[in-house]
């Protein structure tokens, strides 16, 4: 069927009206707004103090012999460096993901943390205080860094030695043991041992649901050969500054390694 020249003209505008008025009413559509970047608000409770605890004969029985004296640290030092060490981790997976703290030197988190952060169903119980926080930071995922109890692993030339069970950070001390220095080749009865024992839990922010956790047993171990003195005690075969310098190089790359490995899943 031919159509008239005027119905021609019609249809062309009809159509051409129809194909204006799609356009426009997809011009007019606003744009999607970007997604907000995620918060993770993260917690350590590892710092409180070190463990310093000094070898015993054992029996194969579950009771640990081993002393221990704790000594106090009133700085948050260590605490930062997890937390910090985290964000690093977090942020090489989502480079736009906003990060928040939640400090605290509360004795009671840092004490009784084994019993107010239990896990029941898979879901984190939390204490209702931090819950507060948490909520205020608007976060969308939360990261507890805490104490992991665990046997003593303490590990060097492919070996491991020690006896009981270490928690938290601190320094083993044995007197008995010979162990040759790596880097100078000289042997001495005892050794120092640091250790990071601590568990890395990611949960959702708002169900407290985990998405996972991972435990780490890291340690490094050091010949009382270093000692200045003749005879002298494991202790004093670092100094001050490098007790604190090498907990804290455990800290960072064992935050840094098992936070990636959760961020991919893993």
């Amino acid at each position: 069927r031919i159509l008239g020249p005027q119905l021609k003209i019609s249809f062309f505008r009809l159509f051409a009206s129809v194909l204006l008025a799609l356009s426009f009413s997809a011009a007019a559509q606003p744009a999607a707004a970007p997604a907000a970047p995620p918060v993770y608000a993260l917690l350590s409770l590892i710092g409180d103090k070190l463990d310093i605890v000094i070898a015993q004969p054992q029996t194969g029985t579950l009771v640990d012999r081993n002393r221990h004296e704790p000594l106090p640290i009133a700085d948050a030092v260590f605490d930062n460096t997890a937390i910090s060490s985290a964000g690093e981790a977090i942020r090489r997976s989502i480079p736009k993901a906003e990060l928040a703290a939640l400090n605290s030197r509360s004795p009671v988190l840092f004490d009784r943390q084994r019993t107010l952060f239990v896990e029941k169903d898979s879901i984190l119980q939390v204490p209702e205080a931090i819950m507060d926080a948490i909520r205020a930071q608007q976060a969308t995922h939360f990261v507890l860094i805490s104490k992991h109890r665990d046997e003593a692993r303490l590990q060097f030339y492919g070996n491991s030695d020690g006896g009981g069970r270490l928690e938290g950070l601190g320094f083993y001390l044995d007197g008995g043991t010979v162990v040759t220095d790596s880097s100078s080749g000289e042997s001495g009865r005892g050794y120092i041992a640091p250790f990071a024992y601590f568990s890395v839990t990611l949960a959702d922010a708002k169900t407290m649901k985990i998405l996972g956790r991972k435990s780490v047993t890291a340690s490094t171990t050091i010949s009382s050969a270093r000692a200045l003195e003749d005879r002298a005690s494991p202790w004093q075969a670092l100094s001050a500054a490098e007790k604190v310098s090498i907990i804290n190089r455990l800290i960072q790359r064992e935050v840094g390694r098992v936070m990636r490995e959760l961020m991919r899943g893993g």
